[in-house]
């Protein structure tokens, strides 16, 4: 009986080891089940994630889906140039490490210049220009590794670690990083008045909303999939640089409201955003946002030819294909976070605080007016 009692302590103890400890064991050296990859390929295809990964993933700007518009004709050259893990190397069959690597046996350091050709969307969704003359830390001969360091996790040793951004933090990811990293959690005390932001800032206000600045690069503004140009593109307007973001109120984990008083594990801090309205066709009013008319049959049922698609066209079209077609229009919320400002060139108290202040809207964020008053 003692005997067997140490055999069952035995065999749960190995249970528990290899439920715990075997998926870092099967981690792969390889970029192809990382998350530039295939994070979120879903288990009926093949992967491991949740179905919300770069492969799969939908997203109201390009407003695509694999699934409905069954892949792009060529997509593995020229999507794949993003989409590493399907863009192969002709010689080996595998993925191609010049991608994001100098040479062909990934031994040479990704350089920003390699981030930078997928990462330009980043232009588009934030305002960022990954540059020495936009960027303090760049300018420092920083890598984009310093900060996002190589991890491992259950199925990759290619994965890196981010930061708590709204649109792409994925719960399959294993690591983050914040601007403490590197800096104190007092960083201030050098500067003049660096005490009074110590002490009532840096627990309610996140560094990006004073360290980023005006934004040096074009950025999209609104997007319209009901609505095209003669060239077939959807209507879309774009900020001109030096646009102020917007701020909300964010925990890391989702927006709020919350003008809390004082810090707690999870308080919101006020952040900086590129808020982008995008208007597009689902195919019913219950429907999930992703369940998107393919903007082919968008503009295919523009009867009069007259480059933009009204609820009533959608719902004629094809005898009532989609006879409950509904448009809707989101405010789609991208955080800015990177072309950091050096302490001189970012906003300043006024910039924000007493009569000339221009970048908080106090009331938008639950205050009655400007807090210093």
């Amino acid at each position: 009986m003692k005997g067997s009692k140490l055999g069952l302590v035995g065999v749960a103890f190995f249970v528990f080891f290899m439920f715990f400890h075997t998926p870092f064991v099967q981690a792969n050296d390889s970029i192809q089940n990382s998350y530039h990859g295939q994070l979120g390929r879903s288990p009926a295809l093949g992967g491991w994630g949740n179905g919300l990964g770069m492969l799969e993933k939908w997203c109201a700007l390009p407003n695509f889906s694999f699934e409905k518009d069954g892949g792009i004709k060529g997509w593995k050259k020229r999507c794949g140039k993003c989409h590493v893990s399907s863009y192969k190397d002709p010689a080996t069959g595998k993925t191609d490490c010049t991608l994001c690597h100098a040479t062909k046996d990934g031994k040479g350091s990704p350089e920003i210049s390699k981030c930078v050709k997928c990462h330009v969307k980043d232009t588009a969704k934030r305002g960022d220009i990954f540059n020495a003359e936009h960027d303090v830390h760049i300018a420092m001969d920083m890598k984009c590794q310093d900060c996002h360091e190589r991890l491992t996790d259950a199925h990759s040793d290619h994965q890196f670690a981010k930061g708590s951004v709204i649109d792409t933090t994925e719960a399959t990811m294993k690591g983050s990083l914040s601007c403490m990293k590197c800096h104190e959690e007092r960083p201030h005390g050098s500067v003049k008045g660096g005490e009074i932001l110590d002490e009532r800032h840096v627990a309610k206000i996140a560094c990006v909303t004073c360290h980023t600045g005006k934004r040096p690069g074009k950025a999209l503004k609104s997007r319209d999939w009901t609505k095209f140009t003669k060239k077939g593109k959807p209507v879309t307007k774009k900020r001109k640089p030096g646009w102020i973001p917007e701020h909300k109120w964010y925990t890391g984990k989702e927006l709020g409201h919350l003008p809390i008083l004082g810090p707690t594990e999870l308080m919101s801090k006020i952040y900086p955003f590129n808020n982008v309205k995008v208007k597009w066709f689902i195919v019913r009013p219950d429907a999930s946002f992703d369940d998107i008319v393919p903007v082919r049959e968008v503009k295919a049922a523009d009867a009069d030819k007259n480059g933009e698609t009204t609820v009533e066209e959608m719902r004629r079209y094809k005898g009532g294909k989609y006879k409950d077609a509904t448009a809707v229009t989101k405010e789609v919320s991208f955080n800015v976070t990177h072309s950091i400002k050096p302490a001189e060139k970012a906003f300043g108290c006024f910039d924000c605080h007493g009569k000339d202040g221009y970048v908080l809207n106090w009331k938008a964020l639950g205050y009655v007016g400007d807090p210093l008053k």
